[in-house]
């Protein structure tokens, strides 16, 4: 006999009633459309698809799993979780596991096609107000250490470690909004310098970028990527740039020229001066020097080589707008910006470690570490969107780092309900949690249009 009349609802209790709360929303914009849509995995199915094995290791890494294997005991242990993301249930690890290695470097291609359109819909930087001010892209590598037996494992530059094997992670970044707008990886002796040119034709089918546009846009690198080639390749597309120098004699050189060296309070051991005999470019450049004593006497020099005219320098450093007629305010100006660098983009990379540990994740297979690599940086940039629409109904949110993110955000306890369909339609935080009204406030807003309701209760 068939059952009729009323079914109740289904309430779960839950770890990560943040994260079931985003998942509903990522539903709702079918965030996951591009990918099923590009990424064609040949992998034999039997109770999952290959991409929603790749869903479930983007949910893992949202979770802040450390390892792969952890999926087991996060995702495929939480029900409410799964069905937040529209998933009935999860792949074990190790059908996970296999899934990335029988992915091929096409599926890499796929994959991050299905990404780079998903950072079009929703990224910051690809809707920044070029009348109103630069986009900054900082570009960088970062050393990724594995056992010399992985593949396109090679002796390269890893701070703190000679002699180490590993691979390269090239990374550019929007600066103003946190997000990663390319993410390559490269075997471990790779330079930045032979990088650049592919890296800054890539960056422009992502942002879309007019030569209208290139004018507005400055390229923030180290003195890796300082060679006079590659500075008069990006001048020569339309771009700004404020770039340190490469070549230790040559900045010697330049530094000759300095006039006036001005005392830098922000670094009590440095002094700044205008270099008064440039190298020519293929643009006007200013060039600054800077000095540091060294303790066998004598100084250290560097320069820093930028398109940039004093009133955009002085805006983006913050000062008054009235110092850029003032010699030394506009000397440091210069300095502090080149300085900055080293917070967004350093700043993504150890913020991923630590938050997303994709510092202790390596794939002994290249193409299998691509793949995590792309869903690690999908991950930040969904935690970034996330961020900004959580600070609409609170905005003390807009503060939080990635670690927070996930650790005090999604991370939540509570409990989510079901309808009898399997919809979901309340997520409700443990109000003893210290940033569970706040997250509730933020998540209201952004729920409430789909039906669902936000709520406080007691464990």
């Amino acid at each position: 006999m068939s059952q009729t009349g009323f079914q109740s609802p289904c309430i779960h209790q839950t770890s990560r009633a943040g994260l079931c709360a985003l998942g509903a929303k990522l539903q709702a914009v079918q965030f996951f459309a591009p990918i099923e849509a590009h990424v064609y995995i040949q992998q034999q199915e039997r109770k999952h698809q290959p991409t929603d094995k790749l869903k479930d290791c983007f949910i893992g890494l949202l979770g802040g799993i450390s390892s792969l294997y952890l999926t087991d005991k996060v995702v495929r242990a939480d029900p409410a979780l799964q069905g937040s993301f529209g998933r009935s249930a999860c792949a074990e690890q190790s059908t996970i596991q296999r899934t990335l290695l029988a992915c091929s470097p096409d599926n890499v291609a796929q994959l991050r096609t299905a990404c780079q359109e998903l950072f079009q819909q929703h990224s910051m930087a690809c809707r920044h107000a070029f009348n109103q001010g630069v986009l900054i892209l900082d570009l960088d590598l970062q050393g990724q250490r594995t056992s010399k037996h992985a593949e396109q494992a090679a002796k390269g530059y890893f701070p703190g470690h000679r002699n180490a094997y590993g691979r390269q992670q090239a990374r550019v970044l929007a600066a103003q909004y946190d997000e990663i707008v390319i993410d390559r990886l490269y075997p471990g002796n790779t330079s930045l310098s032979s990088l650049i040119t592919s890296l800054i034709e890539e960056t422009e089918g992502v942002l879309s970028l007019t030569p209208e546009q290139r004018c507005q846009v400055m390229w923030r690198i180290d003195a890796s990527g300082g060679g006079e080639d590659q500075i008069d390749g990006l001048l020569q597309r339309g771009y700004h740039v404020h770039i340190k120098l490469k070549g230790s004699d040559r900045a010697y050189h330049l530094a000759q020229s300095v006039d006036i060296w001005h005392y830098d309070p922000a670094h009590p051991n440095r002094e700044l001066g205008l270099v008064r005999r440039p190298h020519p470019y293929v643009r006007p450049t200013t060039q600054i020097a800077a000095r540091y004593p060294q303790a066998k006497g004598g100084y250290k020099y560097h320069v820093i080589v930028s398109s940039l005219a004093p009133e955009q320098v002085i805006a983006l450093s913050g000062r008054p707008p009235q110092t850029a007629w003032q010699a030394e305010p506009i000397i440091l100006a210069y300095a502090d910006t080149y300085d900055d660098r080293s917070g967004p983009i350093e700043h993504s990379f150890g913020e991923d470690s630590q938050g997303l540990t994709s510092g202790k994740r390596h794939r002994r297979v290249f193409v299998a570490q691509e793949v995590r690599m792309l869903l690690t940086s999908l991950a930040h940039n969904t935690l970034i969107w996330s961020r900004a629409w959580l600070a609409v109904g609170c905005p003390d949110l807009a503060t939080l780092g990635i670690l927070r993110l996930v650790r005090d955000v999604l991370g939540i306890p509570g409990q989510v309900t079901f309808d009898p369909h399997g919809m979901l339609r309340e997520v409700a935080f443990n109000r003893l949690d210290p940033l569970a009204g706040k997250v509730a406030a933020g998540f209201a807003p952004i729920l409430a249009p789909l039906g669902i309701t936000v709520v406080l209760v007691e464990p």
